[in-house]
């Protein structure tokens, strides 16, 4: 018989490695119920590329990725267990990455935001695990202070402007327990090297809207050496450049700007893990 689980998947799943977790959710996929569970859904590939520039199995292996290195680092900071823990998506999209999160934390634990209404009312509408609530650009989390153990954020903070991104470091302090774990990705130098190596004969538009800046990139590097934020205003969608763009952001400005806030714990910059850098903050 069908049914609508609300509580952690371990419960059902306990016996899965996180690797059995994720071949059961690629399974997912194409089967919406195993075990008698209703899985979460998927949105149709075209909206999956135009959020992550990826679709179903791939987008499922670089969450994958994401996930087991904040659960990982979460234990290792002292969250453990996990069962019993709050944590926010920010930025949650359809929620390619809550939904890895359900294996240790239940349902009614899980809240995710994001400043597109239409996404929001895609998770809902997937049955992805959790809460969902639209946030403004510059506005405020519905969420009371201090009332979050863990918080991921997996290729946002690569978009904001700096005004924007101190906005929400402040904000994230704010619903942050002390103690609190906090998973993000930012773009590393070596973006700054990926633009500046686009050939001119590209025919993709992301590429083709970052190839605009090219001439910006050598004091872009000088600033990101010098650890200053380094911002492009390509905007995206129906986001202004006032509130979207490209963002790299050196480890050393996150210690600078933030460090009053949270801890740096990790800053691994490693292609061969991420295209994108993985940052582990601790709230102080």
């Amino acid at each position: 018989m069908k049914m609508l689980f609300s509580g952690p998947a371990d419960s059902l799943f306990k016996d899965l490695t996180d690797e059995s977790w994720l071949e059961l959710l690629i399974r997912s996929i194409y089967e919406p119920v195993i075990d008698a569970v209703e899985m979460p859904r998927f949105p149709h590939g075209t909206v999956q590329r135009q959020i992550g520039g990826s679709a179903d199995e791939h987008t499922l292996r670089e969450a994958y990725k994401f996930y087991y290195y904040m659960k990982h680092w979460s234990i290792a900071l002292g969250r453990a267990p996990l069962w019993g823990s709050r944590l926010l998506d920010f930025g949650c999209g359809w929620g390619r990455c809550t939904r890895f999160f359900w294996k240790e934390i239940a349902s009614d634990g899980i809240c995710g935001v994001d400043v597109s209404g239409e996404l929001i009312a895609t998770c809902e509408t997937l049955g992805v695990p959790g809460s969902f609530s639209k946030i403004e650009p510059r506005g405020r989390l519905p969420y009371e202070d201090q009332s979050f153990d863990l918080i991921v954020a997996y290729s946002v903070f690569t978009h904001l402007p700096e005004d924007v991104a101190d906005h929400w470091m402040q904000e994230l302090a704010r619903i942050a327990k002390p103690g609190c774990v906090f998973g993000l990705t930012v773009e590393p130098r070596r973006f700054l090297q990926f633009i500046s190596d686009i050939p001119a004969d590209t025919s993709s538009p992301w590429h083709l809207g970052l190839a605009k800046f090219k001439s910006e990139i050598p004091e872009l590097m000088k600033k990101y050496d010098e650890g200053q934020f380094c911002y492009i205003p390509t905007g995206g969608g129906n986001l202004s450049a006032s509130i979207y763009g490209d963002a790299a952001i050196p480890e050393g400005y996150m210690t600078e700007k933030w460090g009053h806030l949270f801890e740096v714990r990790t800053f691994i910059d490693d292609e061969n893990v991420f295209w994108q850098a993985f940052v582990v903050l601790r709230r102080l």
